[in-house]
């Protein structure tokens, strides 16, 4: 592994669709791999899963639009930016060398696919609370990437392969920062191998925001050869762009449990564990986390979330007490990114932050009880399935589904492990326990081994309604409407909704903006549908949103907002 630049370490994800060609230049990476080592970790086939299983399928989020709009530009569009300079932003680029055609047009779509993409794997990865803080905004919206043109001064011969010569030169193109920045390149056909990836990372485990990994000013690269053509659709252009960014935030740390000195870690399937080569690589196991059977949304950023990425780390485990991807300050809260997380109801299916545990013997006639974990976002039932180690991967036992098992004579010798399934009204999620020891003969009699209290599936509690008046009142405190919202508690959270609402605006695009949460907390916010008029006076469209928690008082706002996501009309109501 090379050093890129003083202080910080290159780091190497190689998409190698044929056997790779031997490296160019001094300063090329060491390692490459080929697509199917990332395939557990297929973003896009966790995205079509999820919206395909949810369970509120209907009201799915309508996310960021997967093909690009705007003027195209050499510089930085700060005249439409979607965010302020001071926030920590990935500014997307597209660099090509001297002499090459521009292909912007054609990647600027296929780099809107792949934000859209990550940031709503991101979203339900993190349980509907954060995702990245790209740099955004063009003429078209906030919701299009600000892709900066860079036409690279000198010819391709130059800067084939070579990380820090692109990396020079796309920094002096698009000049200082405004603020703190990492930057994403796509270099266009400069490498003659497949496509590949390489990112520097900051060698800083440190859990506090001064954690030079939030300082910005690093660099990934994604490179293509002049026969890769952009494709919105293909699965590994979102991932890799993934991987090479977490990277950048800091991953994987030369402390985590699971790590390689490549930077990667051991247990996959992972969007930055694989087998990269490294000595630490042997142990590598693509069965470290539960396989996910349909309906159920795969667990695939960071596996068991004890090495870079965890919402809700236990306290004093070691994303508590070292670095977290989570915390970022390139991350936002998906209640402050728009249509980041979703345009309309968030979904936030529940998502493991503690792996199930067994107590008990793994003996044959012994007891076996499952303790489900640590789980965000309320999941209101557990379903559990009990695996069997046949040597070449886990498969089920047949009807074993209960919170406790009894090892029986066909599992001697055998490791046993079960997954859980956790289900909220948003979707379903896995997680897997790790597995016993081989099981051992026949145990003296015992007494059962107690179930835990959060092996039993929680009881649903009867819902409860009320109904909150909001007061909309536009800039100069004149009533515009007055909206009625129906809030109705359940144990998976409140949902709040509203019925289509005439108010008084003037001609133009319209939406109403929902949010709701605890009094001191996040809100979480939904979109109306865009509604057009040409008189002043306007009917809102109906729209809901579920609030985290089902007790304590509730917090609802609501805001008319134009077509360019101004607010001209609000009010706000609070629960007793």
């Amino acid at each position: 592994m090379r050093f890129a630049r003083p202080s910080l370490l290159a780091l190497l994800l190689a998409l190698a669709l044929a056997p790779a060609a031997s490296a160019h230049g001094d300063d090329a990476p060491d390692h490459r791999d080929t697509p199917a080592d990332l395939r557990g970790a297929d973003i896009t086939r966790t995205l079509a899963v999820a919206h395909m299983t949810s369970m509120a399928a209907p009201n799915l989020a309508q996310y960021m639009p997967s093909a690009w709009c705007g003027a195209r530009l050499t510089t930085d569009d700060t005249e439409f930016a979607a965010f302020p300079a001071a926030l920590r932003q990935i500014k997307v680029v597209y660099a090509y060398a001297r002499g090459e055609a521009d292909r912007s047009a054609q990647w600027s779509d296929a780099l809107q696919a792949d934000v859209s993409s990550i940031e709503q794997y991101l979203a339900g990865q993190s349980g509907g609370t954060r995702a990245l803080r790209f740099d955004m905004g063009t003429e078209c919206g906030p919701q299009y990437v600000d892709v900066e043109v860079v036409p690279l001064p000198r010819t391709r011969d130059y800067y084939l392969d070579s990380f820090d010569r692109v990396a020079d030169d796309v920094a002096a193109a698009i000049g200082p920062a405004p603020g703190p920045r990492d930057v994403f390149v796509l270099a266009d056909k400069l490498t003659d191998d497949a496509v590949w990836g390489i990112a520097e990372i900051v060698r800083d485990e440190s859990a506090g925001d001064a954690n030079q990994s939030n300082a910005g000013g690093l660099t990934s690269i994604m490179w293509t050869n002049r026969t890769t053509l952009p494709d919105p659709s293909t699965w590994w252009q979102p991932t890799v762009m993934l991987h090479e960014i977490t990277h950048n935030l800091g991953a994987v740390q030369q402390g985590a449990p699971h790590h390689t000195s490549g930077w990667h870690c051991t247990d996959g399937e992972d969007v930055m564990c694989y087998d990269d080569g490294s000595p630490e690589a042997v142990g590598y196991t693509s069965s470290a986390c539960a396989k996910a059977p349909s309906g159920v949304i795969p667990q695939t950023y960071d596996c068991g979330h004890d090495d870079y990425f965890n919402p809700a780390p236990d306290p004093g485990s070691y994303l508590d007490t070292h670095w977290n991807v989570y915390r970022s300050d390139f991350m936002g809260a998906c209640g402050q990114l728009g249509m980041a997380c979703g345009d309309g109801v968030v979904p936030a299916p529940p998502v493991n932050t503690s792996l199930p545990t067994l107590a008990g013997s793994s003996a044959i006639g012994a007891q076996l009880a499952v303790n489900v974990g640590n789980w965000l976002n309320s999941p209101v039932s557990y379903a559990r399935r009990w695996q069997r180690n046949n040597g070449s991967g886990w498969v089920n036992i047949s009807g074993a589904t209960s919170a406790l098992y009894i090892p029986a004579d066909v599992d001697a010798g055998a490791s046993l492990r079960v997954t859980v399934t956790a289900t909220n009204a948003d979707g379903a999620a896995i997680a897997a326990s790790a597995p016993t020891a081989p099981v051992a003969g026949r145990a003296a009699p015992s007494a059962p081994a107690p179930v835990p209290p959060s092996a039993a599936a929680p009881k649903a509690k009867a819902a409860r309604k009320l109904t909150l008046r909001i007061h909309l009142r536009d800039r100069a405190h004149h009533t515009a409407g007055t909206l009625s919202a129906r809030v109705t508690a359940g144990s998976g959270g409140r949902e709040v909704r509203t019925a289509a609402t005439r108010v008084a605006l003037p001609a133009g695009t319209w939406r109403l903006r929902l949010c709701a949460g605890p009094r001191r907390g996040a809100l979480r916010c939904a979109l109306s549908k865009r509604v057009r008029t040409r008189r002043r006076g306007v009917r809102l469209p109906a729209v809901r949103v579920i609030a985290r928690g089902s007790k304590g008082v509730l917090r609802v706002t609501a805001a008319a907002v134009d077509g360019h996501q101004r607010i001209r009309a609000k009010g706000q109501a609070a629960s007793a």
